[in-house]
């Protein structure tokens, strides 16, 4: 329903050469990086117009420059959108098809999705238990490993050697504790937070 109302060119201008700073030292270098990243996505955009033949000056999007239903940034758009509807060009904007296909190849290309998979599972951690809390949700302990920290699976994982990542969250009646697969860490990869990965998980299964 939000495809952005930013001209995607001067939201990438903006952020590429007048970054807002906060003058706190700790804070420069990751300043400087997130310019330098918008510096290159603006590139990418003048790329894109001309492998797609987008007329780059009318593109809208976010304020940060991401465009489309799937709000793809223009590097995205170049190394995963595809054509999901065979009509030769790779339209997110106007074509279902094409966003579908798309986030499905990010989700593939960039998060390692495996058809088939588990996303999560909920669980229990035995009390007195330390919470383990990760930040980027890689899936590299073993069941066993989660075991010893009093991590317990509610529903059975069939998948032989499988690895999760312990993901808590805050329910309407206390404190949720998930175990997140591969495919887990492949929905944080099109968008960090814990929670979205587990509203996207779960409406997928209100869904089917």
């Amino acid at each position: 329903g939000n495809k952005g109302s930013y001209l995607v060119i001067d939201a990438l201008y903006t952020l590429a050469f007048a970054y807002p700073r906060t003058g706190d030292p700790a804070k420069a270098e990751r300043e400087n990086k997130r310019e330098a990243f918008f510096r290159d996505e603006l590139a990418q955009l003048f790329a894109l117009g001309k492998e797609e033949g987008f007329d780059i000056a009318t593109l809208k999007g976010s304020y940060a420059g991401a465009m489309g239903w799937g709000q793809f940034m223009p590097s995205s758009y170049r190394l995963y959108a595809v054509d999901g509807d065979g009509d030769g060009r790779r339209d997110l904007f106007n074509s279902f098809d094409d966003v579908f296909a798309s986030i499905a190849n990010y989700f593939v290309k960039k998060g390692g999705w495996v058809r088939g998979g588990t996303v999560a599972v909920p669980a229990t951690l035995d009390a007195g238990r330390t919470e383990l809390n990760p930040t980027d949700w890689t899936p590299n302990l073993t069941l066993d490993v989660l075991a010893a920290q009093g991590y317990r699976p509610l529903t059975p994982v069939r998948a032989m050697g499988a690895t999760a990542t312990p993901v808590t969250l805050e329910g309407s009646d206390g404190k949720q504790y998930w175990l997140g697969f591969q495919n887990y860490y492949a929905i944080t990869r099109y968008n960090l937070s814990k929670m979205y990965a587990m509203a996207v998980f779960q409406l997928s299964q209100a869904i089917a």
